[in-house]
């Protein structure tokens, strides 16, 4: 049998491709968790006790494995493909990131291994940290202009299980895929798409950098100015949409109204 490993199966992404797997039929799917109990896994899905961050968990891991969903974590990612590819698995499909993650991706490509990494920029799943201003009907900030495409993580998902199981992934090795949601969109304009989603007026009020960073640090520390300067780069480089999740997944990526209209819950007031 050919067995499909998905690593990091409790994670955000890893967890949506076991699904995704399931939806497209494939039969054998080995899951690795560090709590199969936890993972809450399909019936019929086998759960591997492991993490990619400890190799030396995943003697047996690999075993009758022919394609891989590789979780990113650098740390252990040039052993993890090390071990992968001497235990004879065949294809990888590995999630980076966009730019700041480059060593990463450099590590996933230099394996040897036939691989196909995703390159996601900005996560819907984010903006659950609007959750407080949403709530109050003001998202306030001080770039409306900046901004990004951003995408679902089951869209991701939906992308790698559609490559881990495509006929043609001769034609997809050693490609790294910039992965986009459907369109560009201001700050305002994901305000906006939010407050469609849940259907509740969402306003933006543009304050100063130093009002934001005051309002952020409380939860992010040190973190907040390489935050807001990250928000500030966007208004130079804009990121362009593209339609890979659909050419690579075979259906329309997900608008932020349609995520946050599934994911009202996070932004219940």
């Amino acid at each position: 049998a050919m067995t499909i490993l998905v690593t990091g199966a409790t994670g955000n992404i890893g967890r949506k491709v076991v699904d995704e797997l399931v939806a497209r039929g494939v039969a054998d799917i080995r899951a690795l968790t560090t709590n199969p109990a936890k993972a809450a896994l399909p019936s019929g899905v086998e759960a591997f006790r492991g993490f990619i961050g400890k190799p030396e968990t995943l003697d047996g891991a690999f075993e009758g494995v022919t394609g891989m969903y590789l979780a990113p974590y650098e740390p252990t990612a040039a052993e993890v493909l090390r071990r992968a590819e001497d235990a004879g698995v065949e294809y990888v499909v590995a999630t980076s990131g966009s730019a700041h993650w480059q060593a990463l991706t450099d590590v996933i490509l230099a394996s040897g291994l036939d691989v196909t990494v995703l390159g996601p920029g900005e996560f819907m799943e984010n903006f659950a940290g609007w959750a407080g201003q949403v709530a109050t009907g003001v998202v306030r900030e001080p770039y409306p202009d900046a901004g990004s495409a951003p995408i679902s993580m089951d869209d991701i998902a939906a992308v790698a299980a559609a490559l881990l199981t495509a006929e043609d992934r001769a034609t997809h090795v050693g490609k790294v895929y910039e992965l986009t949601g459907p369109s560009f969109l201001t700050r305002v304009e994901m305000t906006a798409q939010i407050g469609e989603g849940i259907g509740r007026e969402v306003g933006f009020e543009q304050i100063s950098r130093e009002e934001a960073e005051e309002a952020l640090r409380p939860e992010m520390g040190d973190m907040a100015g390489w935050y807001l300067d990250l928000q500030d780069a966007s208004r130079r480089y804009r990121q362009e949409a593209n339609s890979l999740v659909e050419d690579l997944s075979g259906r329309p990526a997900m608008s932020l109204a349609q995520w946050a209209a599934r994911n009202r819950s996070l932004f219940a007031a």
